[in-house]
């Protein structure tokens, strides 16, 4: 009997042992998991972040182009901002806005963008920060240089109770675009600011902005600032340029502007106060960087658009216009929305014998230049009008026209070959056979040319003479023209 009672409670007690080690297997009860919610308080692709009340929107693209003529954003090869393409990836000894066999016809890039849009409502209004950024691929990374990858940054700003903090469009802009390149006529500028924009209902706003002059000054050119042996049509210098008088930045750029969007388009009045800073040159007396003079720019915009739905569903129109005295960059003339170009055109070189040939056209663009030898200077001038047609063939296929025309003026009591136009037309179509995916392509023609012909000019500096110019204004006349383009294949997420 004892026998039989031990066997059971050892049967017993091993039985407990196994289902306990089961039970130690068993799952235990997880907590509740909080899954990603929409968030529709700011239209569609918003999500809450999990544990708050931020609303996150993440989107971005791939694109890949190419560009004939042209640089970065289908950005011609006729201004120094579009220099890249003026020195090979060979050693070289001509660049912009020297032209030769060294330079490539052709380049490419691919760049992957990320855009984080955050919102959270507040008792003051929506809390709003944003960043784009990515990195790209290029077939020429720089001037001289072979190719390559980079960090390509483009937005970063907060938005708050009517105030933006941060790097983003100059609201001298209204950012309008149907084309692929930056048209060279019309401001299209980003720029590091502080703002804050007023709403008064039914549309109507307006905007007092202080921006970083660092984007917007092109400079200033003195008399002696550069040389050149000789330049007409059989022989040719190197030192085509100009040597920036630019003091350091003092103010930033007072922007303001007042805007109305409607049903029909929108319209926008810009206005804007840039300080031109000259550090004294020697040859006036004073050594470089112990003295500076300033005086102050300004410029004048306004742009209209009109949407054109009984032609297509999407159709629009748009005009631009604008003035600057001492603010050249306003104008727009550099191609680019992160950069500005002090010189437009380019020179073909060949080589016949043991001369140089030179056919072409150079002008210097600055915010001032000297009127005589003690350093004093002058404010430029200009004016430009630009207008874009965009039209839907299809949902799925649409086109853009653009024209535009630049006109640059120096002090009549300076050099008169300074001065300079700028024409250019150009057409693009976009193929979008699935949402979200371009497949575009664009021609481009431009044209620069002024009144006198290509040659070396100089002006009265106390230091040379007219037969013997040892210092002086180096300047090339002349016009010439280009046709530019490529094709971008662009998936947006």
């Amino acid at each position: 009997m004892k026998m039989v009672k031990s066997l059971l409670l050892g049967s017993a007690a091993g039985l407990v042992a196994v289902v306990g080690a089961q039970a130690a297997d068993l799952p235990v009860k997880a907590k509740a998991v909080e899954y990603v919610k929409i968030c529709s308080a700011y239209g569609a692709g918003y999500y809450y972040i999990p544990g708050t009340d931020t609303c996150i929107k993440i989107g971005g693209y791939a694109r890949f182009d190419t560009y004939v003529n042209a640089v970065g954003t289908f950005n011609p090869a006729i201004t120094s901002a579009a220099g890249t393409i003026f020195n090979g990836p060979g050693v070289g000894n001509f660049a912009y806005p020297f032209k030769d066999s060294d330079d490539n016809d052709y380049l490419t890039r691919v760049r992957g963008v990320i855009d984080l849009d955050a919102r959270t409502q507040t008792d003051y209004g929506t809390l709003r920060s944003y960043v784009r950024f990515g990195a790209e691929w290029n077939s020429q990374t720089g001037a001289g240089a072979a190719s390559g990858s980079g960090v390509y940054f483009e937005r970063a700003f907060i938005q708050f109770s009517g105030f933006t903090f941060g790097y983003t469009q100059s609201f001298f802009d209204t950012g309008l675009n149907y084309m692929l390149t930056t048209p060279l006529s019309g401001s299209n500028t980003w720029t590091t600011l502080a703002a804050y924009t007023a709403q008064f209902g039914n549309g109507f706003s307006a905007t007092l902005s202080l921006e970083d002059a660092a984007n917007r000054t092109t400079g200033v050119q003195m008399a002696g600032a550069s040389t050149v042996a000789s330049i007409s049509s059989t022989t040719i210098g190197t030192g085509l340029g100009y040597t920036n008088y630019q003091a350091g930045q003092q103010a930033p750029d007072i922007v303001a502007n007042l805007r109305i969007d409607q049903a029909w388009g929108s319209a926008q009045l810009s206005g804007a106060l840039h300080q031109v800073q000259v550090t004294l040159p020697l040859y006036g007396g004073f050594y470089p960087g112990l003295s500076s003079s300033d005086s102050w720019g300004w410029a004048l915009g306004g742009t209209v658009e009109f949407k054109l739905p009984f032609l297509a569903a999407g159709d629009s129109i748009f005009f631009q216009a604008g003035y600057q005295e001492g603010a050249a960059n306003y104008l727009g003339l550099s191609g680019t929305a992160q950069g500005r170009s002090v010189g437009v055109g380019s020179i073909d070189l060949n080589q016949v014998g043991s001369f140089v040939t030179a056919s072409g056209a150079f002008y210097t663009v600055a915010d001032a230049v000297a009127v005589n030898s003690f350093g004093d200077t002058s404010l430029t001038k200009g004016w430009q009008i630009q207008g874009q047609f965009r039209h839907y063939w299809t949902p799925g296929l649409r086109s853009a026209l653009y024209a535009g025309y630049v006109s640059y003026e120096v002090p009549d009591n300076v050099v008169a070959a300074l001065d300079f136009n700028l024409w250019q037309v150009g057409v693009n179509t976009v193929w979008s056979p699935v949402k979200n995916l371009d497949i575009a392509a664009e021609v481009v023609y431009s044209k620069v040319d002024g009144s006198a012909p290509l040659g070396y000019y100089q002006a009265y500096t106390g230091a040379g003479t007219s037969s013997n110019p040892t210092t002086g204004y180096t300047l090339a006349g002349g016009s010439t023209d280009i046709w530019s383009g490529g094709v971008r294949v662009q998936r947006n997420f």
